[in-house]
């Protein structure tokens, strides 16, 4: 069987996440995403996924995130 995300070609992938914030983290922000490289490790993508959330909330904030897609080969279309 054929797996989308491996058998892809090994370029730019997107990851999508929702980031929760404020007290007892109780708010959450829209779907985000970022654009990274299929060999990125782990830690790498973690830095990145918390920069975008900084960027987007302004300030670096405490905050966890759920991830939706991981290493996605095309867009999800909007």
């Amino acid at each position: 069987m054929k797996d989308f995300v491996l058998d892809a070609p090994n370029a730019n992938r997107y990851t999508y996440f929702v980031a929760y914030y404020g007290k007892d983290f109780q708010k959450q922000t829209a779907v985000l995403h970022i654009k990274h490289n299929f060999d990125d490790t782990i830690q790498s993508l973690h830095i990145q996924i918390r920069q975008r959330i900084n960027e987007v909330l302004g300030q670096e904030t405490p905050s966890c995130y759920h991830i939706l897609a991981l290493a996605a080969p095309e867009a999800v279309p909007v």
